[in-house]
């Protein structure tokens, strides 16, 4: 059991003043004066029950397990902080990794996305000089077989004015009657 220095001063001196008591207490009992073994007798009393009291209030305020598993309890959280900053460290080690990686992804994606862009762009200007070029051959191969004659335009007839309608002429003898 660990005494503190305090314990220790007080159980010597206690077993100090035990054996000059248990001294005084055979040397009075051998000489059978009764004086000095009651004083003997006290003595050894007295520094019995500071022994007993010392060691009494030493186990009943023992903390040294406590303290023990305090210790271990504060190595052991200490231990699993470390083990979390470590493991948060490498969750954003990782996370900015994935970040480049869609970032790098993407750009890839992009530049591809661009290749067929300028390919499809390229094949559809191919494509269209091309039916361009057949067209205007069918065009002229129709102007050549005579398919595609330029028309001639037609002349329109005009319907002639009417000089004077019979019933029109009898309207005009009325004077103020305007009609068709």
């Amino acid at each position: 059991m660990g005494l503190t220095s305090g314990a220790r001063t007080t159980i010597t001196i206690a077993a100090a003043a035990m054996l000059s008591g248990l001294g005084t207490l055979v040397y009075s009992i051998i000489r059978d004066d009764l004086a000095p073994a009651i004083a003997g007798a006290s003595l050894l009393t007295v520094a019995f029950l500071a022994i007993a009291l010392t060691l009494i209030h030493r186990w009943t305020v023992d903390t040294t397990d406590e303290r023990r598993a305090l210790a271990a309890a504060q190595r052991q959280a200490g231990d699993e902080r470390t083990r979390y900053i470590a493991a948060q460290a490498a969750l954003e080690n990782e996370a900015s990794r994935l970040n480049r990686d869609m970032i790098a992804e993407r750009r890839a994606l992009a530049a591809r996305l661009t290749a067929e862009r300028e390919a499809l762009q390229a094949e559809f200007e191919e494509r269209r000089a091309a039916l361009i070029s057949e067209t205007m051959e069918a065009t002229v191969l129709m102007m050549q077989s005579g398919k595609l004659a330029a028309e001639t335009p037609a002349t329109g007839t005009l319907i002639p004015f009417p000089e004077k309608l019979p019933h029109q002429a009898a309207r005009a003898r009325e004077h103020g009657v305007v009609g068709p």
